[in-house]
């Protein structure tokens, strides 16, 4: 990607986590559905791991390869020309050095924004030593000086994700955590499954950096979201487990009722998707 565009996107993406309004992002797992993003009028895209391991036939997790992200990535950004952010997970890498390799690959690929977790889920959740996360996100944010582009890091915390701790201590990390983590370099902190109105609230009001919510069904009142203060809701998984849905439920009538009315009735016609796609 040209650096001139790339750091032009980059400094786009960080404003807009900055405006006094919430942004959706939707969260694409090819570049047919990142191209659809765009030209449906979102002002950026962020990738869903789970969206590019289902793609595979692969449960999320850091089940695929690596590399595989890269060149999506690199599809993606040749393709659309709006800010990408990707979600790099835990990082790819056992260690730091491995983790910053990793985010410099994803930054040369042409996004603008990576997102990175310190939940661990299985076999039992937990969350990274709050040192060595801070370290983590110290040594990307290291990075923006160096590859001259100032893309935006979204830390995330999972502790009400995976459950982490005691019910009544998980506020008190998340502060802590997501506190550190804009400390340390951070520009957005992620707090998946903080569903109730009245934990975000505290969140947003007790964090001193944007606060990016998931959406799920006890957080879709965006008129709500965006007067708590919220900046950044992110679709997630949604999209493409709603897509799949549609095939699994069409694929079943054929086999259950030998019927194709669900995969036909539909306004997306082979014209309507040359259209999309040209």
């Amino acid at each position: 990607m040209n650096n001139t565009k790339q750091l032009h996107l980059a400094k786009q993406f960080q404003e807009l986590h900055h405006r006094n309004k919430m942004f959706i992002l939707p969260n694409a797992w090819d570049v047919g559905s990142a191209v659809i993003y765009e030209k449906t009028g979102f002002p950026a895209i962020g990738t869903t791991s789970a969206g590019f391991a289902y793609s595979l036939g692969y449960p999320d997790g850091e089940k695929i390869d690596f590399e595989y992200i890269v060149q999506t990535v690199k599809l993606i950004t040749e393709r659309v020309s709006i800010p990408v952010s990707v979600d790099i997970e835990l990082g790819y890498a056992n260690t730091i050095d491995g983790i910053v390799e990793n985010v410099t690959k994803i930054i040369e690929a042409g996004a603008v924004g990576i997102n990175i977790e310190d939940g661990y889920s299985a076999p039992t959740p937990y969350l990274e030593n709050l040192d060595i996360q801070i370290k983590k996100i110290q040594a990307i944010s290291n990075l923006k000086e160096k590859l001259g582009i100032p893309f935006v890091i979204n830390a995330r915390t999972c502790v009400f994700f995976i459950k982490a701790g005691k019910e009544d201590e998980r506020l008190s990390i998340a502060v802590e955590r997501g506190n550190a983590f804009h400390k340390s370099g951070a520009d957005c902190v992620f707090v998946p499954g903080a569903i109730e109105e009245g934990i975000i609230s505290k969140l947003i009001e007790n964090i001193s950096a944007p606060i990016n919510i998931l959406a799920t069904p006890m957080t879709s009142n965006l008129e709500s979201l965006e007067q708590l203060g919220a900046r950044r809701l992110s679709l997630g998984s949604a999209p493409v487990r709603a897509v799949y849905s549609n095939l699994i439920e069409s694929v079943q009538q054929i086999q259950n009722e030998n019927k194709i009315s669900k995969l036909l009735n539909h306004d997306f016609s082979y014209e309507i998707a040359n259209r999309i796609f040209s």
